[in-house]
């Protein structure tokens, strides 16, 4: 496989990460200005995916791992982010009941 990243990707995984850190910091703010614990794990689940991005980046290109490895990386931590926004929307919708 080629060394040589297309600039396309590269500015992919740039819109991913500025794009998901915002967000992570936006749903952190959400939760603390409205303290409802699953606007919190919300900002937990998109953190975990915006860090797999970058953290797959880094890997595939500073640690000269294997692609597919880096890929593993990224996946799995994107499936975990994922599951927790899952997650956040069933504990917010919980809270949001009637007692």
């Amino acid at each position: 496989m080629s060394d040589h990243i297309p600039l396309v990707v590269i500015a992919l995984k740039t819109v991913t990460l500025v794009v998901g850190g915002l967000i992570t910091y936006l749903a952190v703010k959400a939760s603390q200005r409205t303290e409802i614990d699953g606007l919190s794990v919300l900002a937990v689940g998109f953190g975990i995916i915006t860090f797999g991005s970058l953290l797959a980046g880094v890997v595939d290109q500073l640690l000269r791992v294997d692609s597919a490895t880096a890929l593993v990386v990224e996946n799995t931590l994107t499936a975990i982010g994922f599951c927790l926004v899952a997650y956040s929307l069933y504990v917010t919708k919980r809270q949001s009941l009637p007692e």
